[in-house]
């Protein structure tokens, strides 16, 4: 059967086990901070100062936290393993 991009299901490509091993320390390693680091400890970390800017950034981590958990880590894996 074809998509809607014309590609059949035997078309798809694996993702490598080592393209899936990174992506699962990369979220693992942002959920974990994104569980255990408040806004102080995110500036802190970042060496941002407490201002508008910082506020904003630690928005948009906790925003790619939940966006990155819209995407299993295979997705993700073949993303990367397109981007190369």
């Amino acid at each position: 059967m074809t998509n809607a991009l014309g590609a059949n299901e035997a078309d798809k490509p694996e993702s490598p086990p080592e393209a899936l091993e990174i992506v699962e320390s990369f979220t693992t390693a942002l959920n974990n901070f994104n569980w255990r680091a408040d806004y102080f400890k995110f500036c802190e970390v970042l060496g941002f100062t407490l201002d508008s800017y910082s506020e904003e950034k630690y928005q948009q981590f906790r925003e790619l936290g939940s966006y990155l958990d819209c995407f299993d880590k295979e997705a993700i894996a073949k993303m990367i393993e397109a981007g190369r």
